[in-house]
């Protein structure tokens, strides 16, 4: 899933993946102290799907384990449920080196993510499939449920 920022990169996060794109971006913590894990279907429409690669190298900054306390970042900026952190060590990263993106692990799926930035996107990633609107996408109904999460039509609205 790529998404537009302020902090010029775009991300996409890997295809082990519906699912931890659905809770990076979508989710986050917008159920945090909440009974009821609900989304309507409209919330899902907004965003697309696709597949892509990188047909030759693209230099990633490894955030996983051990790798931001190597750089010396706070751990806020790779695990902190706050975005602010993370979207600061970003831009250092960015203006500093001539990577192509970050590699880091969801906080809430403990999965392997990938922002690709902005200078690396046009000129490292193919796209190999149709961009597919999530709630058309096959696995789509598993992988809300996977996050116990429930989607509603929109005509189900109270």
């Amino acid at each position: 899933m790529f998404t537009r920022t302020e902090f010029h990169f775009r991300g996409p996060k890997r295809h082990d993946a519906v699912r931890t794109a659905i809770a990076e971006r979508i989710v986050r913590d917008r159920f945090q102290g909440r009974a009821r894990r609900e989304l309507f279907a409209h919330e899902l429409r907004g965003y697309s799907v696709f597949a892509v690669n990188n047909p030759g190298p693209l230099s990633l900054i490894d955030l996983r384990h051990e790798g931001a306390s190597l750089l010396g970042a706070p751990t806020d900026a790779v695990r902190g449920r706050a975005h602010q952190a993370g979207r600061t060590l970003s831009q250092q990263l960015y203006d500093q080196t001539s990577a192509g993106g970050i590699v880091y692990m969801s906080r809430i799926t403990n999965r392997e993510c990938v922002a690709v930035y902005d200078r690396a996107v046009a000129e490292k990633l193919v796209v190999n499939a149709p961009v597919t609107a999530p709630i058309r996408l096959a696995s789509l109904p598993t992988d809300p449920r996977a996050l116990h999460i429930e989607v509603l039509e929109d005509d189900d609205r109270d």
